[in-house]
């Protein structure tokens, strides 16, 4: 992986920081062009493993169809805090689109456990309940570039 800075005026985060800022519940944004090359950004939930960012998202929704013919993506987290200040990361990957439904209801009680924090409420029974209608998009950086401030 090639970690770049984001802002000249700004610092690198650290590798500790990478992971601390990528375990958190942030919202990943992902921005793609649509089938008309117009931008499109969309916040999302996610967990990073093993090098990529797994969101789920519904099978038959624009955002895979979009994806599985044009897998470039730009993506960023960040967050502002009094104790951590304003830090995130930023960059290009490659999106691959992945109909598995046992995958994607893996991927959406992680991130259902990562956001709400249980998995009993009635939010996340019906989000739950969306699982075995996605699909998986896995995420590949080309490279991260991180600032603090």
């Amino acid at each position: 992986m090639n970690f770049v800075l984001a802002d000249r005026h700004a610092r690198p985060l650290l590798k500790r920081e990478i992971s601390q800022l990528l375990a958190r519940p942030n919202i990943l944004r992902i921005a793609y062009l649509d089938e008309r090359g117009d931008p499109i950004a969309h916040p999302v939930w996610y967990y990073y493993n093993g090098g990529k960012f797994l969101v789920a998202t519904d099978r038959v929704g624009k955002k895979a169809k979009v994806l599985q013919k044009n897998p470039v993506v730009y993506f960023l987290v960040d967050e502002s805090s009094r104790e951590n200040g304003t830090l995130g990361l930023r960059g290009k990957g490659i999106a691959r689109v992945i109909d598995d439904p046992l995958y994607a209801t893996r991927v959406t009680r992680s991130n259902v456990k990562r956001y709400l924090g249980k998995l009993q409420s009635k939010t996340a029974k019906g989000i739950l309940a969306m699982g075995p209608d996605s699909c998986v998009i896995e995420i590949t950086p080309l490279y991260l570039a991180t600032w603090k401030f």
